[in-house]
């Protein structure tokens, strides 16, 4: 009976490592190594070698471009509630009477919390990549000043004149093509 429990439990073992071998020993999910030999026979094909991708370009499909309802769009519900705006970028470039952005990236995590992103002041962005902000006579500016690490803040007044490169914006409105019609714009220092 000894006996038969060891070839039992050796034939079971055996079946476990043929499975693990079988089915591969990775640390990712099988979508992540089914995107990472795409990628890797993708750039073998381009004459490249594999895990150069910081040099490869990502292209936005032209039919995104085209779409009517245009590139850019208004944050998801969820976020915008969180973080009270529709949009929320850092000022690029400034026109006459209006000014272009780079888009911030903006989540929730899984309790809730807002996590941000936005580029490096000293990022090269090309023209293409930036939002075009445009506001009627009486859009709403004030400019928020937070302090104590977002234990509190100040809302004060401001401008379209306040609005500086670099400045972070967070806008209430709605895109049309790709300009974004803002009603009311929110200038966000850190004190």
């Amino acid at each position: 009976m000894n006996l038969k429990r060891k070839k039992v439990t050796v034939l079971f073992c055996m079946l476990c490592m043929l499975s693990l071998a079988a089915a591969g020993c990775g640390l990712g999910s099988a979508g992540d190594e089914t995107e990472g030999s795409d990628t890797q026979a993708s750039a073998e094909a381009a004459g490249q070698e594999p895990g150069d991708s910081a040099e490869e370009e990502v292209e936005t499909p032209k039919e995104s471009l085209d779409s009517p309802e245009g590139r850019w769009h208004v944050l998801d519900p969820e976020v915008a509630a969180a973080v009270d705006a529709d949009f929320l970028g850092m000022v690029w470039k400034m026109g006459e009477d209006t000014f272009f952005i780079a888009e911030e990236q903006v989540m929730l995590d899984e309790e809730g919390s807002v996590i941000s992103s936005h580029p490096s002041s000293s990022a090269e962005i090309p023209d293409s990549d930036l939002i075009e902000v445009v506001y009627e006579e009486d859009a709403h500016f004030y400019k928020r000043t937070i302090q104590g690490n977002g234990e509190s803040h100040e809302d004060t007044d401001a401008g379209f004149s306040d609005l500086e490169k670099g400045s972070t914006v967070e806008m209430k409105g709605y895109f049309e093509q790709d300009v974004f019609h803002a009603e009311e714009i929110r200038i966000v220092v850190v004190s």
